[in-house]
């Protein structure tokens, strides 16, 4: 397929999520998480793998699962408190007293990103490494920080922000006007939203759905971007709520969305060129059940599935640095001539 036709596909796609998201916003993102998610997860952390990680050294990779790892160890252990026991000395310290510091292994995987892509050196790799660790100590005690590395970075920048910045550098190389429709099409889609006329009543959600929602916590993130825009402080959430429903149609779209953009840019990025039948086998097999696991038990799927959800969003940080660098280099260069 070409590249103009694939353009044109995801201008199809951007208004299908659209759509979808304000028909059944709660519906369709539990829905894209479970099975469109787990998918995206696996194709594209052998993509990258195949890719070297975008980055030449070997130490990028121990950080990026050393981050995920940690990450994703303190809602695993509070997800079965019937297997590890709340009441353990190592369970509390992990849970309660290392959790809050756990953003920073965010904030520096991100600042790592930025060391092995932009500079060669491992002197200067490493300096600025050292300079995010200081960072991360002082950022620790400003709130704003841990909302946008703790909330927004894994979740709506990953999923919305980045998304926009891969369609922008993608489309460089082309130029094609449809392609940077696209990227004007997802900056307006808020705009859209607020706009949206939403009655409550036709929002009705069913016992199952509210449960799931709660019960993973997904209402943080709806929470934190209400307090984020100035409407809130961030500590309530209402499924009856215009304002929640609307937050609602745009996190809905953007994961949505998301997932369908990597899927429909297969033939362009040629992730697939590598794939082998055992490798396809693999992620396939690996796929259903992870699907199965989020049918059976929401909970169960989504704390089991988060260190690889974890892992692709930190194995992403080397493309999204790229992606920023070269639409920089884009900009001056055109203002230049």
């Amino acid at each position: 397929m070409k590249t103009q036709q694939i353009d044109l596909l995801n201008t199809v796609l951007i208004l299908i999520s659209f759509v979808l998201a304000y028909w059944l916003p709660f519906e369709l993102f539990l829905f894209a998480y479970a099975v469109l998610g787990p998918l995206h997860y696996f194709t594209e952390i052998n993509w990258i793998r195949d890719k070297n990680y975008f980055i030449a050294s070997k130490f990028w990779i121990y950080l990026v699962i050393g981050a995920a790892l940690l990450i994703s160890i303190p809602p695993l252990l509070l997800a079965f408190p019937t297997v590890f026991s709340n009441d353990s000395k190592i369970v509390l310290f992990i849970t309660n007293t290392l959790s809050p510091y756990l953003n920073a292994c965010l904030f520096l995987t991100i600042v790592g990103a930025v060391a092995f892509t932009v500079f060669q050196k491992k002197r200067n790799q490493y300096v600025l490494l050292a300079m995010g660790v200081l960072l991360a100590v002082i950022f620790h005690f400003l709130s704003i920080y841990h909302l946008i590395v703790g909330i927004f970075l894994p979740t709506i920048i990953h999923v919305y922000i980045f998304t926009i910045l891969f369609m922008w550098y993608g489309n460089l190389k082309n130029h094609y006007k449809i392609g940077y429709l696209n990227v004007v099409l997802m900056c307006l889609v808020p705009i859209f939203i607020i706009l949206l006329s939403v009655k409550p009543f036709d929002y009705v959600l069913s016992y199952n759905t509210r449960a799931i929602y709660e019960d993973n916590a997904f209402y943080i993130l709806n929470a934190k971007i209400s307090q984020a825009i100035g409407l809130t402080d961030g500590s309530i959430f209402s499924f009856e709520g215009v304002l929640f429903i609307k937050i609602q149609i745009f996190i809905a779209f953007a994961y949505t969305y998301h997932y369908l953009n990597w899927f429909s840019k297969t033939t362009v990025i040629g992730w697939h060129h590598k794939l082998t039948q055992k490798r396809s086998m693999t992620i396939i097999l690996m796929w259903i059940t992870s699907v199965a696991l989020y049918f059976y038990n929401y909970k169960i799927g989504f704390t089991l599935l988060l260190f690889l959800s974890f892992v692709h969003v930190l194995m992403e940080f080397p493309l999204n640095v790229i992606s920023i660098r070269g639409i920089g280099q884009s900009i001056f260069n055109s203002n230049k001539s």
